[in-house]
């Protein structure tokens, strides 16, 4: 019996492509799971804010279990620096430190020709200096840099220093969202 050359190659290339499909079909997974049961909510946060001497004079509120605080009444006059000496307390309530860090999140407003400058300075409860930012329109630094917060209910102050230019008016303004990180 005679084959023919066209045909047996059909079936050579039949034949290797049921070999390949045979191999790929016999892979073998391995599966790995991930359980968390139970999943619950945290009853208290070591670090927390509460007022200082300015808050109310800043218009600041605290909310979400201490964890948010939002001023509404921070002003400064032209030409001249306001400060917050006292605008806001981080507290560790934990028995040991926290590290804690202050970043800038965002910054928004067109004040490249009337806004100086925006500081945020933290002090400790001895008035000692912890760490600053100097938030300047389109630059300045990030960050307080990270620092280490004593426990047992240590404190440091946020201090806001606000310095608009001569030029600035009344429909000058800037929104800046600061990010309090805590790394445990």
């Amino acid at each position: 019996m005679k084959i023919s050359y066209k045909k047996s190659l059909k079936f050579v290339t039949l034949l290797i492509t049921a070999l390949l499909i045979a191999t790929a079909s016999a892979t073998i997974y391995n599966y790995m799971y991930m359980y968390a049961t139970p999943i619950g909510v945290k009853s208290a946060y070591d670090v927390n804010f509460y007022n200082g001497n300015d808050t109310s004079t800043a218009g600041g509120t605290i909310t979400n279990n201490r964890q948010t605080i939002t001023f509404t009444g921070m002003e400064g006059s032209n030409g001249t620096l306001a400060t917050y000496t006292d605008a806001v307390r981080i507290c560790n309530n934990a028995s040991g430190i926290r590290n804690v860090e202050v970043t800038k999140e965002s910054w928004t407003g067109d004040t490249l020709t009337t806004l100086n400058y925006v500081n945020i300075t933290l002090y400790d409860s001895s008035n000692g200096f912890i760490g600053c930012m100097s938030l300047i329109p389109n630059g300045g630094n990030s960050t307080t840099g990270a620092y280490d917060l004593a426990g047992n209910h240590a404190w440091w102050r946020v201090q806001w220093d606000i310095l608009w230019f001569a030029n600035a008016t009344t429909s000058d303004s800037v929104d800046i969202t600061l990010k309090i990180i805590v790394h445990d």
